[in-house]
């Protein structure tokens, strides 16, 4: 549960103003850059569209199919999960509340060595703390954008390496492994850590875009969420811990409702901190039951499989209400805690479980009412009117290569004299992609009628 608990008071004044003031300076700084690099990107783009040559198929996007809905779902989720954190950081009492409240609550109780690590962390943290809170603001805040304006190609699995990198980074030096190696860990107070979630998602980011046209990958992560699932529910089992009688986690559920957050939430807190205080039994039974239930539905899969991910998101969003208390009311919450993010990744991994929709191929006769059928409308912007412009250069140049509707190997005929009325032979058909391929094509075709050529083909 990090930062939930409530250590000496960390606000001081003068530090809360020079983090303030360094905040936005840096803000600043990082917004000038990203205005560069989004210019030198839309420039390099031009170029490159600028430099082709060839009718209006070379300027089609490399893949025009969309993103799977499966990593669409867990790649804009998480990068507004990243920005969310990035915002909490940048909470004032951060600077100087950080390595006491955060990560030295979390680091206690963990092996030696695992605490000599988080204490390198701390020092380093210590020694420049202002400059620290404001690197950590900006790297989450700039992850969850590189997530979120990256949806295909190499700069969305360099995205989602990034997002594991730094979640790997924080799982160590800043949750102390997520408290899994304390001796009272448990999957209700959020271990192994919500930023490990984080890792396992950019892993999945960032294999290649053929990974997710099978469902087989969406069969495998579940099969591990199952297998999760039940070695949690062994830990939850495990006796002498306590949790059989309801103490510690009715401690821990009440302490969770006396922190500053909405009457209504702290009031549902405390009465489940009753519930469990005078029913611990039953209640670390259900839990117990609940574990083993959904991690055996989804390691079996089949039927099972669409039920157990329905149960544990039940599971997880109840866990995250009752007990995690959504993980950032009160004290100084870094990240929405585990339940939350636990149940992104079950629903990610039912939709990359579906069998993924095969392309239609269009017939023969569709495609000739597709190609006699006049152009709409075309939708004129600058990157449209300078492609168009492109493509009209590249028409009324001579023709350098043979049409790709014959063979290599067969000779080459002379083109037929199109009449001025019907100029559209077979393979200048206006294609219907979606976004804004069908707007190039369409644009291109238009510009060549415009300057009143005929293509190569």
């Amino acid at each position: 549960m990090s930062g939930m608990s409530r250590g000496i008071p960390t606000n001081s004044p003068l530090v809360e103003a020079a983090f303030r003031t360094a905040l936005l300076q840096q803000g600043r700084i990082v917004l000038l850059y990203a205005a560069v690099v989004c210019a030198g990107w839309a420039a390099l783009l031009l170029a490159i569209s600028l430099g082709r040559r060839g009718d209006d198929a070379a300027l089609l996007p490399r893949s025009a199919w969309p993103e799977p809905a499966a990593r669409r779902m867990l790649r804009v989720t998480f990068g507004l999960l990243w920005v969310l954190d990035g915002i909490l950081q940048a909470q004032p009492q951060m600077p100087l509340g950080l390595p006491t409240q955060v990560v030295g609550s979390a680091a206690a109780g963990a092996p030696g060595w695992l605490a000599h690590l988080v204490g390198f962390g701390i020092a380093a943290w210590e020694n420049h703390p202002i400059g620290a809170a404001v690197a950590a603001v900006w790297i989450q805040v700039g992850i969850g954008a590189w997530l979120l304006l990256a949806p295909r190609g190499p700069l969305s699995r360099a995205a989602g390496l990034a997002s594991a990198g730094w979640a790997l980074v924080v799982w160590v030096f800043g949750e102390a492994m997520g408290g899994l190696l304390q001796p009272g860990a448990t999957w209700l107070y959020g271990a192994p850590g919500a930023v490990l979630v984080y890792a396992v998602v950019g892993a999945l980011l960032a294999l290649p875009e053929g990974s997710w046209g099978s469902p087989r990958l969406g069969v495998r992560l579940l099969r591990g969420i199952g297998v999760f699932f039940l070695a949690m529910a062994l830990l939850q089992a495990w006796p002498g811990r306590g949790f059989w009688q309801g103490g510690p986690l009715s401690g821990m559920v009440r302490g969770m409702s006396g922190t500053p957050q909405p009457l209504p939430l702290s009031r549902l807190l405390g009465a489940f901190a009753g519930l469990a205080a005078a029913h611990g039994f039953a209640v670390n039974l259900a839990v117990v039951i609940a574990l083993g239930g959904v991690g055996a539905a989804l390691l079996i899969g089949g039927r099972a499989r669409v039920p157990g991910v329905w149960a544990g998101v039940v599971l997880c969003l109840g866990t995250w209400v009752l007990v995690q208390d959504l993980g950032f009311f009160g004290g100084l919450g870094t990240d929405p805690n585990g339940g939350l993010p636990t149940a992104l990744l079950l629903l990610g991994g039912l939709l990359a479980a579906r069998p993924a929709a095969a392309p239609v191929p269009v017939p023969v006769a569709e495609a000739a009412v597709a190609e006699a059928a006049p152009a709409p409308a075309v939708r004129w912007t600058p990157v449209v009117a300078l492609r168009a412009m492109a493509v009209a250069g590249a028409v009324g140049s001579p023709c350098s290569a043979p049409c790709r509707s014959r063979s290599p190997r067969s000779p080459r005929t002379p083109a037929p004299s199109w009449p001025r009325a019907s100029r559209a032979p077979a393979c200048r058909r206006t294609r219907r992609l979606p976004g804004s391929a069908w707007w190039t094509s369409s644009a291109a075709g238009s510009a060549s009628r415009a300057f009143g050529e005929r293509s190569c083909c």
